[in-house]
C-alpha cells in the first residue's frame, strides 16, 4: 500500500465519522488520531527538485557535480541527457549574454547580485515551521513526533486565548480524552513550546 493510499483510506474513514448524525468523545479521538496518521503519510510524499512533481518514488542522483531528488521520470531523462539541468539554471543561462554584451551595464550588476545575495539570506532566516518545531518538541521533550503534532492541534484550536496555567490543564484533558500518554513534565514543556510558537505566528499574521 502507497502513501497516497494511505492517505485516502485514512481520508474515507474522516469522512464516514463526519456523516454521522451524531458524533461523541470517542469519535473525536478517533478523528485526531485518523488526522495523525494522514500528517504522517503527507509527510512521507516527496517532492522532484526538477518538475516539481509528488512522489513516492524519489532518487537522489548525482550528475557532472550536479546533485538533486529526482522523480522517475526526470532520473531516467537526466541519465539520457548526462546531466541535471534545473529552472534555475535554464534561467540564469539566458541572462549572461544579456549583461555581458553591452559595455556600459558592465558595471550595474553588481548590486543586483548584491541584492539577490540579501533575498537569499531573507529567505534562510524564515520562521520556524511546523515540521521544524515538531521536531525541536519531540528532541527536547522524548515525546513521539505524531503525539506532539495531536498536542499541536489541540492548542491551535483553543477559540479564545488563555493563560499558560489554564492552557495546560485543558491540553491535560484532550490529551486523556484522545488517549495521548505522555509524562506530566513532558507534557508541560511541549506545551509551553507549542503555545509561544503559536502565539508568535499568530502575532505575525496580525
Amino acid at each position: 500500500m502507497t502513501h497516497l493510499d494511505t492517505i485516502e483510506k485514512a481520508a474515507q474513514k474522516l469522512i464516514a465519522l463526519c456523516q454521522k448524525e451524531k458524533q461523541t468523545k470517542t469519535d473525536k479521538a478517533k478523528m485526531l488520531e485518523i488526522q495523525a496518521e494522514i500528517l504522517e503519510g503527507i509527510e512521507n510524499l516527496a517532492e522532484c527538485e526538477l518538475c516539481g512533481a509528488i512522489s513516492e518514488m524519489i532518487v537522489t542522483m548525482t550528475l557532472a557535480d550536479v546533485t538533486a531528488k529526482l522523480c522517475k521520470t526526470c532520473g531516467v531523462k537526466s541519465l539520457e541527457v548526462g546531466k541535471i539541468q534545473s529552472s534555475k539554471q535554464r534561467t540564469s543561462r539566458k541572462r549572461t549574454p544579456r549583461t555581458n554584451t553591452p559595455k556600459t551595464s558592465s558595471a550595474k550588476p553588481k548590486p543586483k547580485t548584491e541584492n539577490t545575495r540579501s533575498k537569499r539570506k531573507e529567505t534562510v532566516e524564515e520562521p520556524e515551521t511546523p515540521a521544524m518545531l515538531h521536531t525541536r518538541v519531540e528532541s527536547e521533550t522524548g515525546i513521539k513526533k505524531t503525539d506532539v503534532k495531536r498536542l499541536h492541534k489541540i492548542i491551535q484550536d483553543i477559540a479564545a486565548p488563555m493563560n499558560p496555567e489554564h492552557t495546560l490543564t485543558y491540553v491535560q484533558r484532550e490529551a486523556e480524552i484522545a488517549k495521548i500518554k505522555v509524562e506530566a513534565d513532558a507534557l508541560k514543556k511541549a506545551v509551553t513550546l507549542l503555545n509561544d510558537n503559536s502565539g508568535s505566528q499568530t502575532a505575525s499574521t496580525v
